[in-house]
């Protein structure tokens, strides 16, 4: 004990100098050097930018160096899109068992054994075509087969309007790829046209060439369309200036008389195609601001 009364306290507790509210103060003054520390400085973020802005920029320099950059893009009119485009229904039930003709082979057309399957075409770099890939897959190894009737054959289609401009060396293109990559005992090229085209000097060359696998038909279009939906129909006198309404016309009557395959005139075959015979496959043109058949001029 101590003078007054008082205990002594042990040497090593020494008590907290200064009031309360002087210890509040120290107390908040070091929580505010934790905040400072924790936060960027101007002096920080300014080194940031004068790093990050320059090596953004070198990296988006070296992007449009390296590669060129392609954007397409296209505007419709909505009121358009709604009243042309909207109301077209979708592609469905070709292939339903009611709608199929009886003297279709579903078996070996639709279940039949494959021997290619088709895959998802790959897009197409800058400078590549579908050149490139002609002969990724190679023809099918067929032994030696007995002699195909003409009629019996895979029947290819196309159309030329005489009335349009003459059957030229432009046009000779097509017949020239074709026969330089199909099968000529398989298959057979059918040159329809409103006209005689007998008489053009490079068709004719052709048929002599070709007697088998090449021939030449005037199109009646309305005993093509005789016992179809479109017997009678006011579209069967469709023509326009490009042949492309009525073109479309000869084209949907003609496969449905005769199945088989339609070349365009303006195409070239860079390949065989009998693999892509063994599938059922239909593909859409492009529908916005070309000619419906059931358009009128």
């Amino acid at each position: 004990m101590s003078r007054a009364g008082y205990e002594r306290l042990p040497m090593h507790t020494v008590p907290e100098s200064g009031s309360p509210r002087s210890r509040s103060r120290s107390r908040s003054r070091s929580h505010s050097l934790r905040l400072s520390s924790t936060c960027l400085r101007p002096r920080t973020v300014l080194t940031f930018l004068k790093v990050a802005l320059p090596l953004t920029l070198i990296i988006i320099f070296g992007v449009f160096y390296l590669y060129e950059p392609h954007v397409e893009i296209a505007f419709y009119p909505r009121e358009w899109i709604h009243r042309e485009i909207d109301p077209v229904g979708q592609l469905a039930g070709c292939f339903d068992e009611g709608r199929i003709s009886p003297a279709y082979n579903v078996s070996r057309y639709l279940e039949g054994p494959k021997n290619t399957e088709v895959h998802a075409g790959m897009g197409m770099r800058l400078g590549m075509d579908c050149y490139e890939f002609a002969a990724t897959i190679p023809r099918p190894q067929t032994m030696d087969s007995p002699y195909l009737p003409p009629d019996e054959r895979t029947q290819y289609h196309t159309y030329w309007r005489v009335d349009l401009a003459p059957f030229s060396e432009r046009q000779e293109w097509m017949l020239k790829s074709f026969f330089a990559t199909q099968d000529h005992a398989t298959s057979r090229l059918i040159m329809w046209s409103n006209g005689d085209l007998s008489t053009n000097h490079i068709l004719a060359s052709y048929a002599d060439m070709y007697p088998n696998s090449f021939a030449m038909r005037v199109v009646d279009i309305p005993e093509l369309a005789s016992g179809t939906a479109l017997e009678g129909s006011s579209l069967l006198k469709t023509n326009d200036k490009k042949a492309w309404t009525d073109g479309d016309l000869v084209r949907l009557l003609v496969i449905w008389n005769y199945g088989g395959v339609w070349i365009d005139m303006d195409s070239l075959l860079t390949r065989d195609l009998s693999p892509l015979l063994e599938h059922e496959f239909v593909t859409q043109w492009d529908c916005y601001g070309k000619f419906l058949l059931s358009s009128r001029d």
